[in-house]
């Protein structure tokens, strides 16, 4: 097949393979990476993505994740400018799409590259190995899930670091090191684990110009290469460290336990079985999960623990495979195309296997993505020397192909469950039903979609398989306090900061239970404790002040407020809050001025009008009044209340038809507004007597 040919097929297969992410919407880490995260925006300062982290928060507090992606971000970002400065998840998938049909296009390129020297034999190895790669599920999550963009990202550059890396060995170019060196970086800004494609790099300039480790002394622009090589990595990580200032993430137990077990025996048996897990997932993608913490895959504490014998198969697998190929005399038409694919597979895979540092997860699966790519290599290769004997191959060929498609079916299937959380998640319940987190999830799914009994059930079971989940006792116990359920709420709330004590969400949940229960005195202590542990918490100042108005002590609860609306302007309740009080101490001027700051940021907010209406009518500005009245009908048309006002508005200012309309529009709404009652019969009493 001729080479524009299979481009052609490479790009189909991954249209019909990822079409229908295009429907996808925003899902799990998305939520946190691009719809909360305010560097993807095009108002915040550029320079600002440089220096936060994936997640948007400032990399250089202990509270960040520590994950430096800005050029991850930078796309994000052009994804909102060319979608009016919306976030459009149809704009965003559509990119992911185009990229990852320019991985699949460059792996042809790349993978004649690895097999270079043994064309003869291994002819179509390339086209074969991207068809496998193009269509396997275990990319599903770097392709629906818009946060694997980053993984897409750095592979891309990846590649094409060693495409230019391939023309250095031919030619020592000062320039094309410093391209080199320029596209590390990038690739690096996109994902940390890029950084691998130097260890890469070496290992193919080793076995296509030295080939041996007596040559290496006589090869001095190996050895330069080397050295330059080296020195761009330290440089590399030394830069990247410094962002983040010498310190690492905080992870817990629960995201990863194999990491922080005491028990040398259990900590390396478990960290080999998850890399068996993970060549499982790249053979048979039938169990994939969007997260492996949390119970999926319990500890091995024993030698008798089944799994070990799993164990032992990889072991003999891996050691027999090393002596095959690192014997001379052997298998040597497919000795260095075979080095290359187990390269490309434990090199990239290095950073997730804890070897160096700890990571925050136990498996995940987008890891696999330029693994995945020496593996299909593997394959192919593996299958290129089965059929090599063969007289008549057509049915070889035709089992490949089958393969390829119920992979690709497999895929398409896999990418359903990405279209929505609620779908990912419950599927993730059939993988690791033992996995706390999964059980968090839906749960929350489920009382974002008011299904509150769903929701509580889900949040116990993560609580009964991790006892110590203090995220789903508070989500749990603003529930039970929704159902007015305060003493259950306030014992899960006192747990859950005592397992994390600086857990200021909790603290400040703490607060309100213990202010419905008229702890009133306790509940201020935990608002303020909030507050210690988050500085800038507008909810809960908004809070400690509706607990000060109870107290009567009301410059305290404006100034609550003044805080909240201070850190988000956008707090309507603050600012609804706060022009209340003012107009019910008559302070009509001071209301005035800061409702009409109010709406500078909350223009379309019915309460902030409503208030301001209010005042306005008391000072006898009946048209201004009658203006801020219908915009908030404008924005809340069915509001009885609204409607009352303006009668009594209209009812003031003369104009008797139109505030009868209105009491009348409003007692459609609301039959039991006594007040609003009363005042039509006395404008019906006084039209009248008139007459």
């Amino acid at each position: 097949m001729e080479r524009k040919h299979q481009y052609f097929v490479v790009t189909s297969l991954v249209f019909i393979n990822y079409f229908n992410t295009l429907f996808g919407t925003f899902v799990f880490d998305d939520s946190e990476a691009i719809v909360k995260n305010k560097d993807v925006m095009p108002q915040t300062p550029i320079l600002q993505l440089f220096q936060n982290d994936f997640w948007g928060t400032n990399i250089s507090l202990n509270s960040s994740h520590k994950s430096y992606r800005p050029l991850t971000i930078m796309t994000y970002r052009i994804n909102v400018l060319l979608s009016n400065n919306k976030l459009n998840a149809y704009q965003f998938h559509t990119t992911n799409i185009i990229l990852y049909a320019i991985l699949c296009l460059m792996l042809l390129p790349i993978f004649k590259t690895l097999t270079a020297g043994s064309r003869k034999v291994l002819f179509d190895v390339p086209f074969l190995s991207t068809i496998l790669f193009t269509v396997h599920p275990i990319h599903t999550e770097v392709v629906a899930g818009l946060v694997g963009r980053a993984d897409i990202l750095s592979s891309i550059l990846f590649f094409t670091t060693l495409i230019f890396y391939k023309r250095l060995l031919k030619n020592n170019s000062l320039a094309l090191f410093l391209i080199i060196s320029i596209l590390v970086t990038a690739a690096v800004l996109c994902k940390e684990t890029a950084i691998t494609v130097l260890g890469f790099c070496i290992v193919y300039d080793f076995f296509h110009t030295t080939g041996s480790i007596k040559d290496v002394i006589n090869n001095k622009s190996f050895l330069y290469r080397l050295l330059g090589l080296v020195t761009l990595g330290i440089l590399i990580m030394y830069f990247r460290l410094s962002v983040m200032n010498f310190q690492g993430p905080i992870f817990t137990k629960i995201d990863n336990p194999a990491a922080y077990t005491n028990d040398t025996f259990s900590k390396i048996f478990t960290y080999n079985y998850i890399y068996f897990l993970n060549i499982l997932l790249l053979l048979w993608p039938q169990w994939l999960c969007f997260d492996w913490a949390m119970g999926c895959i319990p500890l091995i504490e024993s030698i008798c623990d089944i799994r070990v014998f799993f164990i032992f198969i990889l072991w003999i697998f891996v050691f027999t495979g090393i002596y095959i190929v690192l014997k001379k005399d052997s298998y040597n038409k497919y000795r260095v195309p075979t080095i290359m694919g187990a390269a490309l597979i434990v090199l990239p895979f290095i950073p997730a296997s804890n070897l160096f540092v700890k990571v925050g997860f136990v498996i995940a699966e987008r890891t696999l993505l330029l693994p995945s790519a020496g593996f299909c290599l593997l394959v192919v290769i593996g299958f290129t020397k089965l059929i090599g004997g063969m007289k008549n191959n057509k049915i070889a060929y035709g089992i490949f192909y089958l393969i390829c498609a119920l992979l690709s079916m497999r895929t398409v299937q896999r990418n359903f469950d990405w279209l929505s959380e609620e779908r990912l998640f419950n599927s993730a319940l059939n993988v690791c039903p033992l996995n706390a987190k999964v059980h968090y999830n839906v749960a929350k799914v489920a009382a974002d979609r008011h299904n509150k009994i769903l929701a509580i059930t889900e949040y116990e079971k993560a609580i009964e398989l991790n006892p110590n989940y203090e995220q789903a006792m508070n989500n749990l116990a603003n529930l039970l306090r929704e159902d007015k359920k305060f003493e259950d709420a306030e014992v899960l709330l006192r747990k859950a900061v005592k397992v994390r004590p600086n857990f200021a969400a909790a603290w400040m949940n703490l607060g309100i239970v213990l202010t419905n229960l008229n702890h009133t005195k306790e509940a201020e202590q935990c608002f303020l404790k909030a507050i210690t542990f988050r500085p800038k918490y507008p909810d809960c100042y908004y809070n400690l002040g509706n607990l000060y108005l109870d107290l009567k002590r009301m410059e305290e609860a404006l100034k609550a407020w003044e805080k909240a609306v201070f850190y988000r302007p956008t707090h309507t309740a603050a600012w609804s809050n706060t022009l209340v009080l003012l107009d019910s101490l008559n302070k009509y001027e001071r209301v005035l001025k800061l409702g009409r700051t109010a709406l500078m940021h909350n223009p379309k907010s019915p309460a902030l009008h409503f208030s301001l209406a209010n005042t306005l009518g008391k000072l006898q500005k009946f048209e201004n009044a009658e203006k801020h009245f219908l915009e908030a009908l404008n924005f809340n048309p069915y509001n009885a209340l609204y409607y009352s006002n303006l009668g009594v508005l209209y009812h003031r200012w003369g104009k008797t038809e139109k505030a009868r309309e209105m009491y009348k529009r409003a007692l459609q709404i609301d039959p039991k507004m006594k007040t609003t009652e009363n005042n039509l019969k006395k404008l019906m009493n006084a039209q009248n007597d008139t007459i």
